[in-house]
């Protein structure tokens, strides 16, 4: 991946990476709006692992490496000066958190704004491709987990939830309105977020704005380029890029809507969604999980024609294998996906070929047609139904990054598994693996691990901020 230099907007560190008319917005108004969501409140400590030359592991501007978990002291809660973060989301090359006291918290990569906040730093702009010795220290305005100013919000707003993609930052409040920055980069590079009150387009949000059209909000997610928020009546909505039709509805054509815009995916009574980097997932109240979008390897769990080289799925269709097992949650990388069920059974599918679902298939697994379709060498690439992953004992959550999968039990440890060229699996080498691995390390002795969050090539596990009894 190159970067060119360039000279720095307000947001902008001057890396940059390769890669008809609108309805004029209307601007929000401050009515007064009645609570629906409750912010969390256990404090969490904080392990990252994985490739930090960006500053993804907000360890500060001298670390740009953990090969294991590494507690981050910026936000230790046993630290009185420290952050006391209640939850996270781990983006492409960033990070967003909230804290005990209401505060939205980023580090990370903010090429295209989304930290939220300007980090121009006078100490210079580094090539994110280089030699770290030779480019000396990170940005410690992007490498420090640092909040942003409550003056972007107005007087009296109280988060909940925050949500990531590769380029997007979104923050939820307890009255149901969610706050963007950042952008969407579709295939071709091109850069969009949203539109000005005046109808014009922005191609990069540097602070928060609220997104127009949503309203009494309960939970929202983010794939790599667009983003899903559920309401409190069940519906989605959906906006952002749509190439692949993760956003569920007509886009192109005589019924074409715009994409920038927050509208409804045609499915209702959701009680739960998630996105992969380029598909969405979501569980209605009768147990059924819907998916759509990419499914070249068969990650939104439409096994028919899994395996072509492009096949999207323009409207949300159920999975059959995931069919009253009663999931609780869900999660999506690049081509695979994963859903934990209510009684700790943890089933993946998709693309295997990079170890990405942490399974070593048996033999009959391998020769059975309904189960695994290979390539034209006769190799194993795609688990075409969720199948359990055995040997990690009852899951309680699950993560996946583009290429790996973190596994978070009820016992509370972590077993991950898939690419690891930057120590992302937090194993303390960096092979692939293919059948799921315990995490270990001195920083998670006495550690309950709660959650964890996967980005590109690095990790994040949290833990409860009391030691195991």
């Amino acid at each position: 991946m190159v970067f060119e230099k360039v000279a720095p907007q307000d947001g902008d560190t001057g890396r940059r990476r390769k890669g008809g008319a609108r309805p004029k917005a209307s601007r929000p108004t401050r009515t007064p709006l009645s609570t629906i969501n409750q912010a969390p409140t256990e404090v969490l400590a904080v392990l990252v692992f994985g490739n930090g030359d960006g500053g993804e592991l907000g360890l500060g501007s001298a670390v740009q490496e953990a090969g294991r978990p590494r507690l981050n002291q910026f936000l230790n809660p046993e630290s009185p000066s420290a952050l006391r973060i209640v939850q996270l989301a781990c983006g492409g090359m960033h990070t967003i958190a909230l804290t005990e006291d209401n505060r939205i918290v980023t580090w990370g990569v903010n090429d295209n704004c989304a930290l939220g906040r300007s980090t121009v730093w006078d100490g210079g702009m580094r090539d994110i491709d280089g030699d770290p010795e030779e480019d000396g220290e990170l940005n410690p305005l992007e490498s420090t987990p640092t909040p942003i100013s409550t003056q972007a919000f107005p007087p009296g707003t109280t988060f909940v939830q925050v949500a990531a993609g590769d380029s997007c930052s979104f923050a939820l409040t307890d009255t149901g309105i969610v706050y963007g920055w950042g952008t969407f980069k579709n295939s071709e590079g091109k850069e969009r977020f949203g539109y000005s009150p005046n109808g014009q387009v922005i191609e990069k949000q540097a602070t928060p704005t609220q997104i127009v059209g949503l309203s009494k909000i309960t939970q929202i997610t983010c794939g790599a380029n667009h983003a899903l928020a559920l309401d409190v009546n069940g519906g989605i909505w959906a906006w952002g890029c749509s190439e692949q039709n993760q956003l569920g509805r007509h886009v192109f054509g005589r019924y074409a809507t715009d994409s920038l815009t927050p509208d409804r995916i045609n499915i209702r009574d959701i009680k739960y969604v998630a996105c992969g980097d380029y598909h969405s997932l979501a569980v209605d109240k009768k147990g059924q999980v819907w998916a759509w979008g990419l499914n070249s390897f068969g990650e939104a769990g439409y096994a028919k024609m899994a395996g072509s080289d492009e096949v999207l799925l323009p409207f949300p269709m159920k999975i059959p294998g995931l069919r009253d097992k009663g999931v609780v949650c869900l999660a999506g990388g690049a081509h695979h996906s994963a859903a934990v069920t209510a009684d700790g059974q943890c089933l993946v599918w998709g693309r295997l070929d990079g170890g990405q679902l942490g399974i070593t298939f048996s033999s009959e697994q391998l020769q059975d047609p309904s189960v695994i379709r290979h390539d034209e060498r006769g190799k194993p690439r795609i688990c075409l139904r969720p199948v359990p992953v055995p040997g990690i004992g009852e899951v309680s959550h699950v993560a996946c990054g583009t290429d790996h999968t973190i596994f978070i039990t009820r016992g509370g440890t972590a077993y991950a598994t898939g690419f690891n060229s930057q120590g992302q699996l937090g194993l303390g080498h960096e092979d692939d693996v293919e059948a799921a691995q315990l995490i270990q390390g001195k920083a998670l002795k006495d550690k309950a691990l709660t959650w964890a969050g996967a980005g590109g090539q690095f990790s994040i596990v949290t833990a409860r901020s009391n030691p195991l009894c």
